[in-house]
């Protein structure tokens, strides 16, 4: 149950997710038959898994190291506490992420991706999370507690010359780097909407900010000739799930509000850019994962996962199956995808490799979602 709450707040702090229609069995017990034909009362959680869908006889998890895992490569090793949020450095030798190896509280660390050392980048008392690589890979914004409320920060890529770009009483997280690295976007609760909001900050003068809509967990697009921010956004109505979206970052205006991915049945959240901007990866959360009663989640129909989709909402493909816990994608360089997951049993970073993904096009992709738009990749 802690790795479980140290998640929520890693994923979702603050968030106001909504989840609703979601209901358990109130079976206690089931009958089974001996080896003798006589038949036995055994406890339901004893053998049987039971979910939204139906119960699963006998049903029990598969410890991945028994699986094929492909391309699978896991790059960190807590045996306490646990990794979140990797980013990768622009050149791909790097992951900056969060840890609680080391105390109650996150802190910011950087390693080899393919490396076992870490160094630690933070060392306070509060909490410091969701780290953003600036695209020359020398600054790493990050969001902290330390001042009482939640504000996003900037440390070089050694650990110096921490500094504080947004002051004020509301909760201000996820921040995201522009591909020139001379702005941020990050989300904010406000207090006058009671929604997520999302801003930008000029970094060399940090007073200059703007709203530019709703959401949580921007992501600007790395690819300069596609200025769009992805993000995610609540319905209001149903279910209440989040889903994917984008928009389109021009001239200091936000246009053309688009929704990419969403599910009646379960939440997208924390979407991530491919290297050329063609592709986003993000995590499902699914309410039965933490319904009261349930030890495990069942494959295929709950659970955290990690998907990449097209940015015209095609080819929509899951990488990770939901037997164990998958959240906050980032997509590598070389196309791989990093991610977090508790396969053995303590939250730590791995990567896949999607088959047949192609991020070297001869030609570039066309991007263009709306007639007044002429955006396009080049």
């Amino acid at each position: 149950m802690a790795r479980i709450a140290t998640r929520i707040v890693v994923l979702l702090v603050f968030s106001l997710v909504c989840v609703t229609g979601c209901s358990k069995s109130q079976m206690t017990e089931y009958v089974t038959a001996t080896p003798k034909g006589e038949t036995k009362t055994e406890p339901i959680n004893s053998h049987l898994k039971t979910n939204l869908y139906g119960e699963l006889d006998g049903w029990k998890p598969v410890a991945y190291s028994q699986k094929p895992t492909g391309s699978m490569i896991q790059h960190s090793f807590a045996q306490e506490g646990g990794d979140s949020d990797p980013v990768m450095s622009p050149d791909g030798k790097w992951i900056v992420f969060s840890s609680l190896r080391h105390s109650p509280n996150p802190d910011i660390y950087i390693k080899p991706t393919y490396g076992a050392i870490v160094t630690r980048l933070t060392s306070d008392p509060a909490s410091e999370m969701q780290p953003s690589i600036s695209p020359m890979g020398d600054k790493v914004a990050y969001a902290s507690n330390r001042s009482g409320s939640w504000d996003i920060w900037v440390v070089g890529i050694d650990g110096t010359n921490s500094t504080r770009l947004t002051d004020s009483a509301s909760n201000e997280i996820h921040p995201s780097w522009a591909p020139d690295g001379k702005q941020l976007v990050y989300c904010t609760f406000g207090s006058r909407s009671q929604q997520w909001e999302l801003w930008i900050v000029d970094v060399t003068s940090p007073s200059t900010k703007k709203m530019i809509g709703y959401g949580l967990n921007p992501a600007w697009c790395p690819n300069p000739n596609i200025p769009k921010i992805a993000y995610q956004q609540s319905r209001f109505r149903g279910s209440n799930w989040y889903s994917i979206w984008t928009l389109d970052y021009i001239d200091g205006d936000a246009k053309f509000h688009t929704e990419i991915i969403s599910n009646v049945e379960h939440a997208c959240i924390c979407p991530s850019w491919s290297p050329d901007g063609s592709k986003l990866a993000y995590g499902t959360v699914s309410q039965s994962n933490y319904e009261d009663g349930v030890d495990a989640p069942v494959p295929d129909t709950s659970g955290e996962a990690i998907f990449i989709i097209d940015l015209d909402g095609r080819n929509n493909l899951r990488l990770t199956n939901e037997d164990t816990i998958n959240f906050a994608p980032a997509w590598g360089v070389d196309g791989r995808v990093f991610y977090c997951s508790d396969r053995k049993g303590i939250d730590n970073v791995w990567s896949i490799k999607p088959y047949q993904l192609d991020l070297t096009r001869d030609k570039p992709v066309d991007l263009s979602q709306h007639p007044l738009s002429i955006l396009q990749a080049n």
